[in-house]
């Protein structure tokens, strides 16, 4: 996937949340700084970034070691799911999902405006 660039982040993000299913979206860097979108109520901002991206990059890590490519990783909460999705060599997308959407469903369109 190629990098988007942050002019496209909000625009994405729009037509991310107004998916069925998705509560709420953030984009946030691989180094886990919050960049743009909504976070769960309450939570920090940086500190829910930060583990966003460490999540991804240790799944990521574990990809490399299987020499397999990580396709998103996915937390699963008793009212919610977490994804996370690579947006090319610099970002990642979170997604908050309710617990009762198909999150593969979900990525299927969310896939489309990714690229």
């Amino acid at each position: 996937m190629r990098g988007l660039e942050e002019r496209d982040f909000e625009s994405m993000l729009e037509r991310v949340t107004a998916i069925e299913g998705v509560v709420l979206a953030y984009i946030c860097s691989r180094a886990g700084n919050y960049v743009r979108g909504s976070t769960p109520k309450f939570a920090d901002r940086q500190m829910y970034s930060a583990i966003t991206s460490l999540a991804f990059g240790t799944a990521e890590q574990v990809g490399h070691e299987m020499n397999d490519d990580l396709q998103y990783v996915s937390l699963r909460f008793s009212e919610h799911n977490l994804i996370v999705v690579g947006l090319g060599p610099r970002h990642l997308l979170g997604l908050l999902v309710d617990g009762k959407a198909d999150p593969e469903h979900t990525l299927e369109q969310v896939k489309p405006l990714l690229a």
